[in-house]
């Protein structure tokens, strides 16, 4: 018993310093990112593009560098790049003020004026349910019901009186609802349940077409760099997609980057 206690304390104190060692270290880029600030604050826009850009390529991800990326990219007039960083900072932290501004200012000056459909109130409620909690908080809350869930199990498991027996079970049973919950609210904010795949268009401009050929007559309609658009299916070269007001069609896969 003495044993299985020491285990429930030790599973707790990972639980607590896990996010810790969860955060990304940009490491030996931490000094090139902080020269992409500087650039930036001397006004040199492309210098601290080239920086965060080389950060982003070694490995390292955070909503702090997207959101850097897409305030150089707006400086330096692509309009599409901004946005497309933008919402990938706002992917790592859906709540945060400053993203979610510079990204509506940033939407405000594309060419195509996108009026979206109107929502079914259960699939806003379950996008504000998903974005609610930022990702560290969420696997935090994950591995620590997990982690004391199984210590829950070995004391139902190895109590040798009704007393701890019963109180494994309560434990197990409440750790395996919390990781339910979030599990799941984890997995779909990652984009494993199934969540479609959202893009930006790139190109200055981009004719949609209800086939993917490059025929003339094919031709819906036209979109315009930073419009965002949602990916139902692709080809080789080739994507099918959905504006937020519905409309659907082909465009050349080279012509949009995925958020």
């Amino acid at each position: 018993m003495i044993c299985l206690r020491r285990f429930l304390l030790l599973s707790l104190g990972l639980s607590l310093f896990l996010p810790l060692f969860a955060t990304p270290r940009a490491g030996g880029q931490e000094e090139l990112y902080l020269r992409g600030n500087q650039l930036y604050q001397e006004g040199d826009f492309a210098g601290a593009l080239e920086a965060y850009e080389a950060v982003r390529e070694a490995g390292f991800e955070s909503a702090k560098l997207h959101f850097n990326l897409g305030n150089a990219y707006f400086k330096t007039g692509e309009l599409g790049r901004s946005i497309l960083s933008y919402e990938r900072a706002l992917l790592l932290s859906p709540r945060d003020p400053d993203i979610q501004a510079n990204l509506q200012l940033a939407r405000s000056l594309t060419a195509d004026a996108i009026e979206p459909l109107p929502r079914f109130w259960l699939l806003s409620a379950l996008e504000w349910w998903v974005d609610l909690l930022p990702r560290r908080i969420l696997v935090f809350l994950v591995v620590t019901a997990w982690l004391l869930g199984m210590g829950a199990l070995c004391l139902r498991i190895l109590s040798r009186t009704p007393r701890h027996g019963q109180l494994g079970s309560w434990v197990a049973l409440g750790s395996g609802g919390i990781l339910l919950l979030f599990g799941s609210t984890l997995l779909a904010r990652e984009g494993v349940l199934g969540e479609s795949n959202w893009g930006i268009v790139l190109a200055e401009e981009v004719a949609v077409q209800s086939a993917p050929s490059e025929e003339d007559d094919l031709t819906l309609f036209l979109v315009h760099e930073g419009t965002k658009v949602r990916i139902d299916q692709t080809t080789e070269s080739w994507m099918e997609v959905v504006l937020e007001d519905g409309k659907v069609g082909w465009i050349p896969s080279d012509r949009v980057e995925i958020i």
